[in-house]
C-alpha cells in the first residue's frame, strides 16, 4: 500500500505526540516535526510504500528523542491488561473461529493511528465489538490451507488475544511459526516481550524478522530462519495496518490472510478497492489475499 495525503497528518501529530513526552522544548520540538514533514513529502513525491515512509519517521524521531522504545511501559502495561480481558471474555470462545475473532480485535490495542483511542473498559467493548463479527470474513478459505502456519504479529496486548488463536490453530493440527519485531517500534512485539508472555511455549518456534526497528513485514531482511519458514508455510497470517501496507508491498507465492481493525481511511479505502468489498473504520476484518 502507497502513502496517502492523509497519512501525513496522522504521522506527524503522532511524532509531535512522542517527542513531547520526552523532549520539553518547543522550538526543538517544531525542528523535529519539520524534519519529519520533509522526510513524508519526499516518499510522497518517490510514491512510497506507506510503511516505509512511516518507519523511516518513526525512526528518526526515536533518533533524536534518544529513546528506543518509547512505549516500554505500555507494552508491559498492555500485555497484562490482555491477560486479565482474556480471563473475562474466556467463556464467550469456544471455537477456533471465536478465538479468530478475539485475535483481530485484539488489533484495537494500537497507538499507532491518530484518532484512534484504546476503550479503558477494553473488556466490555470486547463483548460489544465481538458480538458483531468479522465484516469481511474468509476463514473459510484460509483457515483449511493453516497446515503450516507463518504468523506475523502487530502490538504488545493484541498478541495476547493472538495465543489464544494460536492454541486453537495447533490444536486443529497447525504447525505454527511467530515472527515478532527485531527492536521496538511503537507498541510492537519484540523477542523481548515474546519471552516475557511466554510465546515460545505456545508457538511451535518464534523468530525475528529482522532489520532493526521496522514498521511492517519486509522479506528482504528476513533471517535463513524466518526465509525457511515462509518457503515451508501453506499460508502467512500478517496481524495489524502496518503488516497490510508493508506486505501488500510485496510478491508473495503463498496466500497472506490479513487480520486488523480497520482504523483510518486510507487502508479502509485500499482494501475495498482492492477486494471489492466495502469495509469502514471500526470494521473487523479477516481477509484473504491470494
Amino acid at each position: 500500500m502507497k502513502l496517502s495525503p492523509e497519512c501525513r497528518s496522522c504521522l506527524l501529530t503522532k511524532v509531535r505526540s512522542q517527542a513531547s513526552a520526552v523532549i520539553s522544548d518547543e522550538n526543538e520540538i517544531d525542528c523535529l516535526v519539520e524534519r519529519c514533514a520533509e522526510i513524508f513529502d519526499a516518499g510522497m513525491s518517490e510514491n512510497a510504500g506507506a510503511a516505509v515512509t512511516a518507519g523511516e519517521i518513526h525512526r528518526f524521531c526515536y533518533s533524536k528523542v534518544d529513546n528506543i522504545d518509547l512505549y516500554a511501559e505500555v507494552k508491559v502495561r498492555d500485555n497484562k491488561r490482555a491477560e486479565g480481558v482474556v480471563d473475562e471474555v474466556k467463556p464467550l470462545l469456544n471455537t477456533l473461529h471465536d478465538t479468530l475473532i478475539a485475535s483481530v480485535l485484539g488489533n484495537a490495542m494500537d497507538y499507532g493511528v491518530t484518532g484512534h483511542d484504546v476503550a479503558e473498559d477494553f473488556a466490555r467493548y470486547f463483548r460489544e465489538v465481538f458480538s458483531h463479527g468479522l465484516a469481511v470474513d474468509d476463514s473459510d478459505k484460509f483457515l483449511p490451507l493453516s497446515e503450516k502456519v507463518v504468523f506475523f504479529t502487530d502490538n504488545c496486548g493484541e498478541v495476547i488475544f493472538d495465543m489464544l488463536f494460536i492454541e486453537e490453530l495447533k490444536k486443529s493440527g497447525s504447525h505454527v511459526t511467530v515472527v515478532v519485531k527485531d527492536r521496538p517500534m511503537l507498541n510492537d512485539v519484540t523477542l523481548k516481550e515474546a519471552y516475557e508472555i511466554g510465546l515460545e511455549k505456545v508457538a511451535d518456534a518464534v523468530y525475528s524478522g529482522g532489520g532493526g526497528a521496522l514498521l511492517g513485514t519486509h522479506p528482504q531482511a528476513f533471517s535463513d530462519d524466518v526465509k525457511a519458514a515462509v518457503s515451508e508455510a501453506t499460508l502467512l497470517i500478517a496481524k495489524g495496518l502496518a503488516n497490510y501496507e508493508s506486505m501488500t508491498e510485496y510478491e508473495w507465492d503463498k496466500p497472506v490472510a490479513y487480520l486488523m481493525m480497520i482504523k483510518c481511511d486510507a487502508v479502509g479505502r485500499d482494501l475495498s478497492e482492492y477486494s471489492g468489498r466495502a469495509v469502514k473504520k471500526g470494521d473487523l476484518v479477516a481477509y484473504l489475499r491470494e
